[in-house]
């Protein structure tokens, strides 16, 4: 009878250990669909929350559904350009962005319980160019606008938008504050002040550049002890001398990229922030003289899926010297646009064809071990 109840023991303890070893790895506890990675973000059209493109509830419904069928976990609602102004707007987001978010909550949270909603807020005049040179915009993080910025905030997450009666609060918040300057004081001030009003269960996320030369290692360590998910920007690498020219030199370029904020995570002061590198899904884009900066034969999902496997395999090995590095190497991936990679047909635009994009994601990363 001993020897029985030491053996059920240890049984009931060798199934709860690899409950928590595939917990810990982000992996679902059972995968006979094949699903190892499934905490990944999508970036939201801003039109179906201010209202240009009017969605029934049931139309809410099906793309919610349909974020679920790719795995999604964090909707990134794209609700608006915060003002930039030299007077009291300064720092506010108008209300029309978000015009129709309350009720997009409300469905999505009876559809789908367990995706998280982020309220994406935008600003892409962080910088100016005077006199050939790139500068900072001194409307940016200035008292006003780090007090009305906070009040979005503060009104998005805490306090709650009306819809029939209910208020309706998001998850968390990301800041898209482009462009970027190196290892930018005036952002870093910013996010603390914004950071003042957030619980500690609030998702407060940052879109983060590639480029070393934008953020160090130790900047990318201070802004993770401030944020708890940094979404990299993987994407635009192409052009004017960049190393990255090729299926190969962007497979690298991710791998590189996905490790060095990898570790300085794991050396901030907040080595569970979540780290979420976004993967390109649109047509080719190019400046005013030509020049191609981003080229979907090179910059794909099958090419950051496999760049990001390549980064998995070394912070494995990485976790050897240092375990506070993440055991999965990310918490997860995402997708930018999500208005691109569901068109069932070409794009009618370009011709592009989005099927592949969605089999390489499901095949390359969602199913990756």
């Amino acid at each position: 009878m001993k020897r029985k109840s030491v053996g059920i023991l240890a049984l009931v303890t060798m199934l709860l250990s690899v409950s928590i070893s595939l917990a810990v790895y982000g992996q679902e506890a059972t995968n006979a669909d094949g699903v190892w990675q499934a905490n990944n973000t999508a970036y939201l059209n801003s039109y179906w929350f201010n209202g240009t493109e009017p969605l029934t509830d049931e139309q809410i419904k099906e793309r919610v559904l349909e974020l679920q069928k790719y795995r999604i976990k964090y909707q990134l609602a794209d609700i608006g350009v915060l003002v930039s102004s030299g007077n009291a707007r300064n720092g506010t987001l108008p209300e029309q962005g978000y015009k129709h978010l309350a009720r997009w909550i409300k469905i999505s949270r009876e559809t789908a319980p367990d995706q998280i909603i982020i309220v994406m807020v935008n600003d892409g005049r962080r910088t100016l160019w005077q006199n050939g040179k790139k500068v900072g915009n001194p409307n940016f993080g200035n008292t006003v606008y780090n007090a009305n910025l906070t009040a979005v905030a503060d009104k998005l997450l805490n306090q709650g938008l009306a819809y029939q009666g209910n208020l309706y609060k998001a998850d968390g918040i990301q800041l898209d504050i482009e462009g970027f300057l190196p290892n930018d004081p005036a952002l870093k001030a910013t996010a603390e002040y914004v950071r003042t009003v957030l619980d500690d269960k609030a998702i407060y996320s940052v879109a983060a550049p590639a480029d070393p030369a934008l953020w160090s290692d130790t900047y990318v360590s201070e802004m993770a002890g401030i944020f708890n998910m940094l979404n990299p920007m993987m994407y635009d690498q192409l052009g004017y001398g960049s190393r990255v020219h090729s299926s190969d030199t962007y497979r690298q370029f991710w791998k590189t990229t996905v490790v060095r904020y990898a570790r300085a995570i794991a050396h901030s002061s907040n080595p569970d922030t979540m780290l979420n590198p976004t993967m390109p899904v649109y047509e080719t884009k190019a400046d005013e003289d030509g020049t191609v900066y981003h080229d979907p034969a090179i910059e794909n999902i099958s090419n950051a899926a496999a760049g990001l496997k390549l980064a998995r395999e070394q912070l494995n090995l990485d976790r050897t010297i240092n375990p506070k590095i993440n055991p999965n190497g990310v918490h997860g991936a995402g997708i930018f646009w999500w208005s691109s990679f569901t068109l069932q047909l070409p794009d009618p635009r370009t011709g592009y064809d989005y099927a592949p994009d969605r089999g390489w994601w499901m095949d390359g990363w969602v199913r990756q071990k």
